[in-house]
């Protein structure tokens, strides 16, 4: 199986490596965060730039790995709303403030997440997760990318 993320670009297959290894390095590897945080972020970000490929690829992503906790397409369209930890919805908030408006982020921000014990090395993660997540939303949307399962329609957002 090869996404249609990566076809659109088999023209430069360095590229393609390289962002593999960005993906590996970033989403896949263990770190401070877990998975679940990882994909969540994405799934907010991606829902918030109206990206449908990304949408659908990574809610298909967190059925496939067996994440428990609330339906995907419910954290991508309205996180607040749904059972996650307040933690985990203050760290999906830092991550919608970054997408939408990076130059508002400050320390008041940082010390925020620090409230609900989120390390430096946990906040540095979900800051490049925002930022992998608004790269690939928009070379999704720049090759025309169309999504690999049958996207789940979000209500109020358009693709």
């Amino acid at each position: 199986f090869i996404p249609n993320f990566y076809r659109a670009q088999t023209i430069r297959p360095d590229l393609i490596e390289a962002e593999m290894q960005l993906v590996q390095a970033i989403l896949l590897k263990e770190g401070g965060l877990s998975r679940a945080q990882k994909e969540y972020i994405f799934l907010v970000c991606s829902a918030d730039n109206m990206s449908t490929y990304c949408v659908t690829a990574h809610c298909e992503m967190v059925r496939m790995l067996g994440l428990k906790g609330p339906e995907p397409e419910k954290i991508a369209i309205d996180h607040l709303n749904t059972d996650l930890s307040i933690p985990d919805k203050a760290l999906l908030n830092f991550a919608l403030k970054l997408n939408r408006e990076a130059t508002k982020v400050g320390r008041r921000d940082i010390e925020g997440l620090k409230r609900y014990d989120f390390t430096d090395s946990q906040i540095l993660e979900a800051v490049v997760i925002a930022g992998l997540a608004s790269f690939a939303n928009l070379i999704s949307a720049g090759l025309g990318s169309n999504p690999d399962f049958e996207p789940t329609p979000l209500p109020g957002k358009s693709a």
